[in-house]
């Protein structure tokens, strides 16, 4: 039987002295994160459409959404309501909040309908940078296609850690 040598003891010392890296020490809690959003878009018809939405995380990186909202369209008779809802998936490049912005990126499924024409579906791209949690809201900047251009403002309410 052979006695652990000096390297089974340098081994057992390095070991026991290591220390826990911020990243190791990050605990997951993962719950609904509320968002409110304003966005402005042009497709067929140029709208602005206030939303209200939840998103879960599916992980670390990942968080599957959904947000619905109306708003006004113009159309060529005059203001007509404006419909819209999107289901989308996003990946964020900063999870951990370790620098004051963290962009991410996504796509999906949107619908929209504009007054009494008929609802149009497709599909969505995402681009957006979230900011510095301020208080119980993070703000966050989106790009987005799908039935049209889009740009909005969202708040999101914030995580006790990470994004």
């Amino acid at each position: 039987m052979r006695t652990p040598g000096l390297r089974g003891l340098t081994l057992t010392i390095l070991l026991g002295a290591a220390e826990s890296l911020p990243a190791q020490s990050f605990t997951f809690r993962p719950f609904m994160q509320a968002e409110l959003r304003a966005e402005v878009s042009v497709a067929h018809r140029a709208a602005a459409i206030a939303m209200a939405g939840a998103n879960v995380p599916l992980g670390y990186y990942v968080r599957a959404g959904f947000a619905a909202g109306l708003g006004v369209a113009d159309m060529p008779d005059g203001a007509a309501l404006s419909t819209r809802a999107d289901a989308a998936l996003r990946f964020l490049l900063d999870p951990f909040a370790d620098h004051a912005w963290g962009p991410y990126a996504g796509g999906g499924l949107t619908v929209r309908r504009d007054g009494d024409a008929r609802a149009r579906a497709g599909v969505l791209f995402i681009v957006g940078v979230e900011g510095r949690r301020s208080g119980r809201w993070t703000p966050a900047v989106e790009a987005a296609l799908g039935e049209g251009a889009r740009l909005a403002v969202v708040l999101r309410r914030s995580r006790a850690n990470g994004r």
